[in-house]
C-alpha cells in the first residue's frame, strides 16, 4: 500500500469515531440532562428543578471551585410528607464524578435558607421549598462548563437526583452577594 491509501484510511477512521463520539455524546447528554428531564427515583415524591439560570454558576476563589447553587424542592404526592436526611453535590472532571463539601465559612450562618441549616428537611403533601447552597471543590479545572449532580436522599433511602451544567462566572465579589443577589 502506499501513503496516500494509508492516508485515506486512516482519515476515514478519525472520521468514523469522531462521528460516532458525537452522536454518543448527543444521545446521553439529552438522557441525562435534567434541565430538561429531572430524574427521580420511581417511587420518589421528591421533585428538584432550578431557580435562575445566572444563579447557577461556578467560580474560583483560593484555589477551590465554589459551586453557587439555587434549586426549588417539590413534594409532588397528595398524601405523604417527604423528609430529606442528606444533601450531596458532586462534579463531573473528565470522566470522574468528585464529591463536594458544603463551603464553610462564618458567614454561611447569617443565611437561613441554605439547605445545610435546614437538614433534616419535612415537606409536607404538595409542598414546595426554595434553597440555596454553595459547595466547594478543591480541584481547579481548565473548562467553564461542568457537568454537576444534586443528589437527594429521603430517611426511606430513596435517591433523587438532579443534573444540570454549571458555567463558570468571573466576578469578585463575595460569594453570598452573588448567591443571593444581594449588591445587584
Amino acid at each position: 500500500m502506499d501513503r496516500a491509501t494509508l492516508a485515506l484510511i486512516f482519515s476515514t477512521i478519525a472520521v468514523v469515531l469522531s462521528i460516532s463520539k458525537w452522536i454518543y455524546d448527543i444521545w446521553f447528554d439529552s438522557k441525562n440532562n435534567s434541565a430538561s428531564k429531572p430524574r427521580h427515583g420511581s417511587r420518589s415524591h421528591i421533585r428538584v428543578e432550578r431557580l435562575e439560570e445566572e444563579t447557577n454558576c461556578f467560580i474560583t476563589r483560593g484555589g477551590f471551585l465554589l459551586f453557587l447553587v439555587s434549586f426549588r424542592i417539590y413534594n409532588d404526592s397528595d398524601q405523604v410528607a417527604v423528609s430529606i436526611s442528606e444533601c450531596n453535590f458532586h462534579a463531573k472532571i473528565g470522566r470522574k464524578w468528585h464529591d463536594t463539601e458544603f463551603y464553610d465559612t462564618p458567614q454561611a450562618n447569617i443565611f437561613l435558607s441554605l439547605i445545610r441549616h435546614n437538614l433534616p428537611l419535612i415537606l409536607e403533601p404538595e409542598q414546595r421549598q426554595d434553597f440555596y447552597e454553595v459547595f466547594a471543590l478543591d480541584d481547579i479545572i481548565p473548562s467553564t462548563e461542568i457537568k454537576t449532580m444534586l443528589e437527594l436522599q429521603s430517611k426511606a433511602g430513596i435517591l433523587t437526583k438532579f443534573r444540570q451544567r454549571h458555567k463558570h462566572r468571573v466576578d469578585e465579589r463575595p460569594v453570598f452577594d452573588l448567591l443571593f443577589r444581594i449588591l445587584e
